[in-house]
């Protein structure tokens, strides 16, 4: 499966046959299919486990040892070296390709920013990192539009940043905003 999904990143899933994978995996292409009984099932079996993979790691930052501001930098340098390794063409593929994986996607990717986000920000607010005022709910959505509009691969097919310099990005220009003076101080001096 590993090797299915660093081909279908590099290359795109439409333009990995599963005649491609049976061969660079030196099995028969009847091996394979006793495997995943269609190329549809496979990429099910490789989001599943890059979703899988994105949940613990973010998971195991936010229970984590560390303060609010080295948490926000770990989780958007975690976030952007992971995008790293989607590439746009992938994903434009996987929006026309296999429409409802791509949705699944996007779905995770939702559930993930509101429930890790919201997780994150208690934490914060609980070790006075984050401004009293906030409004988390506001705050939530607003990070998550921002993520929806910039790491689309439309807009990244067309801008010269990458989707990790954008995910950097967006969370520092959002989170500097919502941090105290204090918190902001340390999250700039690790940078």
């Amino acid at each position: 499966m590993l090797h299915a999904r660093d081909l279908f990143l590099a290359h795109g899933f439409s333009q990995v046959s599963m005649d491609d994978l049976a061969g660079s995996l030196s099995m028969s292409k009847k091996t394979l299919y006793k495997l995943f009984d269609s190329k549809e099932n496979l990429l099910a079996a490789v989001i599943d486990r890059l979703m899988g993979d994105f949940r613990a790691i973010i998971e195991g930052i936010i229970a984590g040892p560390g303060s609010f501001p080295s948490k926000v930098r770990a989780f958007s340098s975690f976030a952007g070296k992971f995008l790293a390794r989607v590439t746009p063409a992938f994903a434009r593929d996987l929006q026309r390709a296999a429409p409802g994986q791509w949705e699944r996607v996007e779905a995770f990717r939702r559930d993930r920013i509101l429930e890790n986000f919201g997780r994150l920000l208690r934490q914060g607010m609980e070790e006075g990192a984050v401004r009293k005022d906030l409004n988390v709910r506001v705050f939530q959505l607003a990070h998550l539009g921002a993520i929806e509009k910039v790491i689309h691969p439309a807009v990244l097919a067309s801008e010269s940043f990458s989707g990790k310099e954008a995910i950097e990005e967006i969370t520092r220009i959002i989170f500097i905003g919502i941090m105290t003076d204090e918190a902001r101080k340390e999250y700039s001096r690790d940078r």
